[in-house]
């Protein structure tokens, strides 16, 4: 996967919930912008799931593909 195609789902507004698949057929979820982030340069990203405070490192260039997930972020937080 480009690096660009994996930003613009970060930046996506409103903000779509998706499943990271890499071509080992692991998954990964994002549920929220902020549980994923990827470096300048655009070959790395990092993503920590609600359970697990260790980022997973993942090479942007091994992502089989994006598929959106159920869930909402209506932009509202529980306080």
């Amino acid at each position: 996967m480009s690096p660009d195609q994996f930003r613009a789902s970060l930046r996506a507004a409103p903000f779509v919930p998706f499943r990271i698949r890499l071509v080992d057929q692991r998954t990964f979820d994002v549920p929220h912008p902020e549980f994923a982030m990827m470096v300048p340069s655009g070959r790395t990203a990092y993503v920590v799931t609600p359970d697990v405070d260790v980022p997973e490192i993942i090479d942007v260039a091994l992502i089989a593909s994006l598929s959106p997930i159920g869930g909402s972020t209506s932009g509202t937080r529980a306080a």
